[in-house]
């Protein structure tokens, strides 16, 4: 029985517990303290206030930007002390630890400058980041963002070309939507297209030269679809070294491009930025064909225009803790300095960032592009302006004016890159990556020659047509865990895997003879002369390990592995692995290192890759459906090598960085490249009773080496100037050691050869070495040399820039490049066919004194009419021996003699604007506008150069083939003017 008391205290008890439970969930809450962060960002060395450093906790959605007074405001709850991190573009980093009880309402930071942006996030390998202050290899990156700010580009590559040390990207023609070429450092090995792997966003993207049809060798490029104003930054592992965890992709490097992301907008109280740019300007011819070389040089230059270019954009970026976005929309239309020939896309993109939980992160992207682009007949074609005014002294004798104008190549495309990511930690050192994405295009080309205009070939008209479906899928999974082993040593390992799918369909129809041009549908055509369709299907994966170790934040050491698996390799070859090891010492971090040297590091890597064997190529025997006289059967389409392996290629760089006075940086990298394995087809004996056709087999090999060079300085900086200036030069060679017995390799125009003991893609041809007489004195040709020799290389050995970026009166910017190439020949093939048909006046004069105008030996100067006023000259005369001498010179049967030095300084890209903010916040009525800027620019303003042609950086055969360097009646890149406004809201 309970007695009143214990009831009493039991009763009294209850309530006991019940108020100490209250007062703990008070506690609780309570020790949630309201933090209210407040302050300004300057310029540690000018106090001149920062605008739009992003300020944020860590692994959080928190986070703000500081506005255009550099004032900035944040508030959450926190427990315990945080750290807070300010991040701007071109200074350092700054992380600082606060209490949630101090008073955080009149903070001032001050940033310290970063020249070199060595604080810089930057890749090292897949799925590998740290800041460029401890990166183990040579990493090259663009800002595109900054320079979208003070310039215009139109395609990725006027982003890249002249910024990166140890690369060149070179446009094959002055098309709009052109194709062009990557050159990494020496080139890497002798097999697959030379050019590096391309991820937009973490996602693999096709890079394909696009164009079914033939309009004389120039193509599309498939990254034409891509808006250079939504590209944050670019950034290049430039070789092996750096790029072992790509595998049997990465040997010819890696080009990563990621685009804008969403930012949380500065200020309080606007959750977006509108950003606007308008820009106006237009293409023209810079080079005017010369009488002096060409008879029918005004019938060439009246066919060139001035082709307008508008374009369009709009972005709206903003957020809040709990989420980013970016949007953008894009039209731009362009039209070339050749009729026939424009692009007109449309772009819109849009990137979110998700935080759910503060341990969960979801990013997700897409890009829809809608891109038409009509390519002009030109190069090695007989339907082209060029090739109507270029080779004969009269025009037009292949094809009519008004016929060539009504040619029409439309390509249009309909492509989708997107991309869905989670990243997941669990525990606080553990991070976990997953990484879906796709490029999905449609590609539609038709070509339309009307009939009734008398073309050579098809005369009542020819409808082609072109279909190309291209779909990739890319995989990415990894696995990365931070831990602190002992005091000072720092370790991160790093388990991951990629995975890439690829599928394309082609398919082509062709016809001819159309009864009127009232009908275009192919449908109508008399004659079905062609059609066909192409399937492939790709597969590759890879797993991939990196461990690295840090000591005291000075001493790295960092290896890895990859290994590969392949659709296309061989079923009987070898395992595919990939080993990279570097190491990295912070020379700045000793005591007695001099303090003038804020930044010295060391750094030596190394690194294997390979490229992969053609689809086919590891087939043993393919067989293909045919049709003859006794019926149907099938014949051997290709012969394969079940054993093949892919190409090896080992790289080897080392080299430092420096920045020193807090004004200069200086890079400079050593870097060798041998290959092996290389695959080379040799021919089948007969006794295989196989066709007589080539077995690859892997017994190539090559060797590169080079250096790059880099310097940056800022010499001058105050709150209203700012003088930037930055030099690169390279140098790089090659040579092939080793074809395993096979006969030299040559281009279609039997001009460049891969041979041992010779560069990749050299000239090598016979050398004319005079002129030859009869015992009357008669010119009876050329000496030609019995065996050829070499004529240098079509890629140049040493390449740079130089930049400058001026700020003046605060608000003014001016900026400058000029890009050179030295050691670099090209091969006129223009200039050889002009001279054959007779439109070479030289040689005319010349054919003329020698008395063998309209004849000759071997019928040189067939084509040849005599000049009026021009005498011939007495065969055994000094003057007669003299014309003799320079007329073989200019033989056409002999390309030695049309291979040209051809190195270049081009005045690149000008431009100049101004910034209207501080105008602007001072008038209470635009007190919306965030950024006011007005400029102009310019590209290709001016080129010094020993080439006769009109572009030494031209190539005729497209930007995918063996061939290099061969001016063949090839469009050159236009001079580009824009005028630009810039609006943020």
């Amino acid at each position: 029985m309970v007695s009143p008391d214990s009831y009493h205290l039991t009763k009294g008890g209850c309530m006991v517990k019940k108020l100490l439970l209250v007062l703990c969930i008070v506690f609780t809450v309570s020790s949630l303290f309201a933090v209210d962060l407040k302050g300004i960002v300057r310029d540690g060395k000018t106090q001149e206030a920062l605008s739009g450093v992003n300020i944020y906790i860590a692994a959080t959605g928190i986070g703000t930007t500081s506005d255009e007074d550099g004032y900035f405001h944040l508030t959450f709850d926190a427990d315990k002390d945080f750290e807070i991190t300010f991040e701007y573009v071109g200074y350092k980093t700054l992380r600082k630890t606060f209490s949630p009880t101090e008073d955080l309402s009149k903070l001032v930071i001050d940033l310290e400058e970063d020249i070199f942006q060595t604080d810089a996030i930057v890749a090292t390998g897949l799925a590998s980041r740290t800041s460029k202050s401890v990166a183990e290899v040579a990493v090259a990156r663009v800002q595109a963002s900054e320079l979208t700010q003070m310039n215009t580009y139109q395609s990725v590559n006027q982003l890249v070309t002249g910024k990166i040390a140890g690369v060149q990207m070179k446009p094959s023609s002055g098309n709009v939507g052109s194709g062009f070429r990557f050159y990494m450092r020496s080139g890497g090995g002798l097999n697959g297209d030379e050019q590096p792997v391309i991820y937009v966003d973490g996602i693999r993207v096709d890079n394909a030269q696009l164009g079914g049809d033939y309009v004389g060798g120039q193509g599309v490029s498939a990254l034409a679809d891509l808006n250079p104003e939504d590209i944050e930054d670019i950034q290049v592992l430039k070789g092996s070294a750096g790029a072992a965890t790509y595998g049997t992709n990465g040997s010819n490097g890696v080009v990563l491009i990621t685009t804008k992301k969403g930012k949380i907008t500065p200020g309080m109280g606007s959750s977006m930025a509108i950003n606007y740019k308008m820009n106006l300007g237009y293409n023209e011819q810079w080079y005017k064909y010369s009488k002096d070389k060409f008879v029918s040089a005004d019938d060439a230059n009246a066919n060139f225009k001035t082709g307008p270019i508008a374009k369009h954009s709009l972005s709206i970026s903003g957020g809040n803790q709990s989420i980013k976005y970016f949007t953008s929309f894009d039209s731009h239309n362009e039209e070339g300095i050749l009729p026939n020939n424009y692009m007109d896309r449309k772009s819109f993109r849009g990137n979110v960032e998700v935080y759910p939980h503060e341990q969960v992160t979801l990013r997700f992207g897409g890009n829809y592009v809608l891109n038409e682009i009509t390519r002009p007949q030109n190069d090695n074609n007989i339907f082209g302006f060029l090739g109507n005014t270029l080779l004969f002294p009269q025009s037009y004798r292949f094809t009519d004016s008004l016929a060539i104008r009504r040619i029409e190549n439309v390509l249009v495309s309909n492509r989708f890159i997107g991309y869905a990511e989670l990243v997941y930690s669990p525990l606080k050192n553990l991070e976990a990556l997953v990484r879906v994405g796709m490029d999905q295009s449609d590609l539609r080309e038709d070509t339309t020659f009307p009939p009734g205009l008398g073309y050579a070939l098809w005369p009542d008209g020819q409808r082609f047509i072109y279909n190309r479906n291209n779909k990739q899928f890319t995989l990415t999974g990894s696995l990365r865990y931070e831990t602190d082993i002992t005091d000072g040593l720092h370790s991160k390992s790093l388990l991951g895997t990629q995975i890439f799918d690829r599928k394309a369909r082609t398919s082509t129809l062709q016809g001819q003879d159309f009864s009127t041009e009232l009908i275009s549908d192919i449908g109508a055509a008399e004659d079905v002369t062609a059609y066909g369709e192409g399937k492939i299907h790709q597969k590759d994966a890879g797993i991939f390990f990196e461990q690295t170790f840090a000591w005291q934040n000075q001493y790295y050491l960092i290896f890895g592995v990859r290994r590969d698996y392949a659709s296309t390799v061989g079923t009987q070859a070898a395992s595919i692995w990939y080993p990279k090891a570097s190491l990295v010492v912070r020379m700045d971090k000793y005591d007695w290192f001099p303090r003038t040297l804020n930044l010295f590091k060391l750094r030596a890597a190394y690194g294997e890759s390979g490229q992969l064997p053609g689809l086919t190529d590891g087939i043993p025997l393919l067989w293909t459906a045919a049709t003859g006289g006794y019926g149907a059967g099938a014949v051997l389409s290709s012969i394969g090598n079940a054993k093949l392996e892919p190409e090896r290629v080992k790289e080897l760089e080392f080299g430092f960085d420096a920045e020193f006075l807090n004004r200069y940086a200086f890079e400079f990298t050593y870097y060798r490249q041998s290959a092996s394995n290389s695959i080379i087809g040799l021919e089948e004996p007969p006794s295989t009773g196989l066709t007589a056709s080539n077995r690859p087999f892997n017994i190539g090999a090559i060797e590169g080496w080079g250096i790059e060079t880099m310097l940056q300085a800022t010499p001058v900086k105050s709150q209203d100037f700012q003088l930037d200036l930055s030099l690169i030069y390279n140098y790089q060679t090659n040579e092939v050691t080793d074809l395993g017995g096979a006969q030299p390799i040559f281009d279609g125009f039997d001009v460049n050869v891969i041979k041992e003991g010779l560069p990749k893609h050299e000239f090598y041809t016979y050398a004319v070495l005079g002129a030859t007489f009869d015992d009357s004195g008669v010119y009876t040709g050329p000496d030609v040399a019995t065996e050829r020799s070499s004529f240098g290389n079509p890629i140049p050995t040493n390449t740079g820039s130089f930049s400058t970026n001026f700020r003046f009166l605060k608000n003014f910017n001016f900026y400058f490049m000029v890009d050179w190439a030295s050691n670099l020949k090209v091969f006129d093939n223009t200039g050889v066919f002009a001279t054959r048909f007779g439109n070479n006046p030289e040689f005319n004069r010349l054919a003329t004194q020698l008395g063998i105008a309209g004849g000759g030996p071997g019928y040189v100067a067939y084509f040849v009419e005599p000049v009026e006023g021009v005498e011939e000259l007495t065969p055994g005369t000094p003057e007669y021996k003299a014309a003799a001498e320079k007329f073989a010179t200019l033989d056409w049967r002999y390309d030695a003699n049309y291979i040209y030095d051809a190195d270049y300084l081009k005045i690149r890209e000008i431009s100049l604007s101004y910034t209207f903010n501080d105008l602007l916040k001072n008038v209470s009525a635009f007190r919306y506008i965030r950024n006011l800027t007005i400029g102009f620019s310019a590209r290709n303003v001016f080129t010094f150069t020993d080439y006769p042609g009109a572009d030494p950086e031209v190539n005729f055969a497209g930007s995918r083939s063996l061939i290099r360097g061969q001016d063949f009646l090839t469009l050159q890149n236009p001079r580009t003017y824009n005028f630009f406004v810039q609006l943020g809201l």
